[in-house]
């Protein structure tokens, strides 16, 4: 009897812990807070060349920076014509509905051209976040960028 009530007293204690663990608000993501690097545009790795055969610039690098709602959104870049390279940046407020990210720009865009960003999702372990930017701006021909951790 006593072994029993001993296993009976283990698995009341496992249902206890398993309940305790389990909140019932998981529905909620994890936060993505941390810096993302860009990998590819259009799944072509960098330097990318959008724009090719006729484009202008090539994309040099990235990064996508999430902290709290906030975004910023920085790329380097190098004139295929002259040779100058320069950098675009972008800062914001963005929000999460499930895996689909909204941004609003609230400053940049004074280094380059504003992104235009369309909606972005975000991979189910929160390691990549792909977004899309660029053209005429959502609704358009609009670059799809990947950021990894």
């Amino acid at each position: 009897m006593r072994g029993f009530l001993t296993r009976a007293g283990l698995l009341a204690a496992i249902v206890a812990a398993a309940t305790l663990g389990c909140d019932g608000n998981n529905t909620a993501p994890r936060p993505l807070d941390g810096t993302f690097a860009l990998v590819a545009e259009n799944d072509q790795p960098l330097p990318s060349d959008q724009g090719a055969p006729d484009g202008c610039c090539l994309t040099l690098s990235g990064s996508l920076t999430v902290a709290a709602a906030t975004y910023d959104l920085r790329t380097s870049h190098r004139n295929k014509n002259n040779g100058i390279t320069f950098d675009n940046s972008e800062q914001g407020t963005y929000t999460r509905q499930g895996n689909t990210l909204h941004f609003t720009r609230t400053g940049g865009g004074g280094e380059g051209l504003p992104y235009l960003l369309g909606p972005g999702t975000v991979s189910a372990n929160n390691d990549t976040v792909t977004l899309l930017y660029g053209d005429e701006g959502p609704g358009s021909n609009q670059i799809r960028a990947t950021f990894t951790r």
